[in-house]
C-alpha cells in the first residue's frame, strides 16, 4: 500500500527542481506567496517545507511561513496527480504541525483559494475563521482631494524599516508583514507611496498591477493619525495615479470584519464584487 512506503522529509536545495516540476504540472496545487515566486520563496528560506515521497518519487509537498507572533500560513501545498489526495494531505499537514511547536506556532492558517482542499482540511481540524472580501472600482470618478498637513511622496528603500513598524502598529497578526516581505513588496510594486508629517512617516501604501487592473494591496496608517483623513489622502493619490495611466478598473481586499476599511473604500466608489475568499484556521495545542 501507499501508506507503507510513504516517507516525509525536510526540503533540501537538491529537491528544488523536483518540487518546482510538481508544482507546475499538478492540478492539485495551492500557492499563496503574495510578493514572491515559488523559486524565490524556496531559495530565500522563508519557511519550513516538508516533502512526501513514494519510493524515489516526490508525490507531495507543504510549505509553511516563518511565524509572526505565533501565527503561520500554509503557503504551498501540492499533490501529484493520480495519488490519494486525502491521505497525502493528512500526512503532510501532520508533519508540518510537528514542526510548529519548536517554532512557537500556535495558529496555522490558509486562504482557501483552491476548491479541492476544504473537504480534506476540515477533517484535520481546520475551520473557517472569517472571509476576505474583494472590492472593485470601475470608472474615473473620485471624491474631492482632502486637505491634510501630511506630505505624500514615493516610497524609497530607506523607508522600509519605518513602513514595517507602521504595518505592525496598524495590523494584528496574522496580517503583519515582516521587514523582508516589505522590502520585496516595494521592489515589485507598481505604485508605492508614504505619507510624512514633520518628516515622520505615518502611513504607506503598496499597489500592484495585473494587466489592466490596478490592485491596492496594502494601506496602513499609524493608529495615532487615523482620524486625520490621512488614509483618504493616500488612497486618493494612488487611485488618481492609476487613473492617470488609464487604469479605470481597480481592486482592493480587506477582511469582512474590517468595517472602517470598507467604509473608506466605499467612499471612493468601491463595491463588493462577490469574490470572497475564506480564511481557514487551526489552533494548535
Amino acid at each position: 500500500m501507499l501508506s507503507a512506503r510513504l516517507k516525509i522529509t525536510a526540503y533540501e536545495r537538491r529537491h528544488r527542481s523536483a518540487l518546482l516540476d510538481l508544482a507546475w504540472y499538478s492540478q492539485w496545487a495551492h500557492k499563496h506567496l503574495d510578493w514572491h515566486t515559488t523559486s524565490q520563496w524556496l531559495g530565500d528560506g522563508l519557511g519550513s517545507v516538508m516533502l512526501a515521497w513514494h519510493g524515489d518519487q516526490l508525490i507531495g509537498y507543504i510549505g509553511i511561513s516563518l511565524p509572526v507572533k505565533g501565527w503561520s500560513w500554509i503557503r504551498l501545498l501540492g499533490i501529484r496527480d493520480g495519488r490519494m489526495p486525502g491521505f497525502v494531505v493528512r500526512e503532510l499537514v501532520e508533519a508540518a504541525e510537528a514542526r510548529c511547536a519548536p517554532l512557537g506556532i500556535k495558529n496555522l492558517l490558509i486562504l482557501m483559494i483552491t476548491n479541492w482542499l476544504p473537504a480534506y482540511l476540515s477533517e484535520l481540524g481546520f475551520q473557517i475563521d472569517e472571509d476576505v472580501i474583494t472590492m472593485s472600482h470601475i470608472g474615473s470618478a473620485l471624491p474631492p482631494k482632502p486637505t491634510v498637513a501630511a506630505r505624500i511622496r514615493a516610497a524609497e528603500a530607506q523607508d522600509v524599516t519605518n513602513m514595517a513598524l507602521i504595518d505592525h502598529l496598524a495590523f494584528e497578526p496574522p496580517w503583519q508583514l515582516t521587514e523582508y516581505d516589505m522590502r520585496q513588496a516595494l521592489r515589485i510594486a507598481a505604485s508605492a507611496t508614504v505619507a510624512l508629517l514633520d518628516d515622520e512617516l505615518i502611513a504607506y501604501q503598496l499597489s500592484t498591477r495585473q494587466d489592466e487592473v490596478g490592485h491596492i494591496a496594502r494601506l496602513a496608517v499609524h493608529p495615532a493619525y487615523r482620524r486625520g483623513r490621512i488614509a483618504s489622502a493616500v488612497m486618493r493619490q494612488v487611485a488618481a495615479d492609476f487613473l492617470s495611466r488609464n487604469l479605470t478598473n481597480l481592486s482592493v481586499n480587506t477582511q469582512k470584519s474590517n468595517l472602517p476599511a470598507q467604509r473608506l473604500y466605499e467612499g471612493f466608489g468601491f463595491f463588493r464584487n462577490g469574490n470572497d475568499i475564506e480564511l481557514w484556521r487551526k489552533q494548535l495545542n
